[in-house]
């Protein structure tokens, strides 16, 4: 549990802990030195060899979706499902973007 960075080229993921405050955004990746992204901690790396599913987070993760609950407000949050293909994840976005 606790935050991650993400690398989709080497398809891992790095727990960093609990602590928001400590955690490193510009870490990169130690196997290939790309980038890695900063998700929340409902996020689950799927088998490396998942081809779709790391399409999709790879989409997400360029679009600037983190994995956290796009909209919890005082009273209700609203939970999505999370996209199944290329095309969901494209309509997801969309929706995300119009909550902001």
């Amino acid at each position: 549990m606790g935050y991650k960075n993400v690398c989709v080229n080497c398809r891992i993921s790095l727990s960093e802990g609990t602590n928001y405050e400590f955690f490193n955004r510009n870490k990169t990746c130690p196997n290939c030195k790309g980038k890695m992204y900063f998700v929340n901690e409902k996020f689950k790396a799927p088998k490396k060899s998942n081809d779709k599913e790391w399409k999709i987070i790879e989409y997400l993760l360029l679009s600037g979706y983190d994995f956290r609950n796009p909209y919890c407000g005082y009273e209700q949050c609203i939970y999505f499902e999370f996209p199944k293909n290329l095309q969901e994840a494209e309509a997801f976005i969309r929706e995300m973007r119009k909550l902001k």
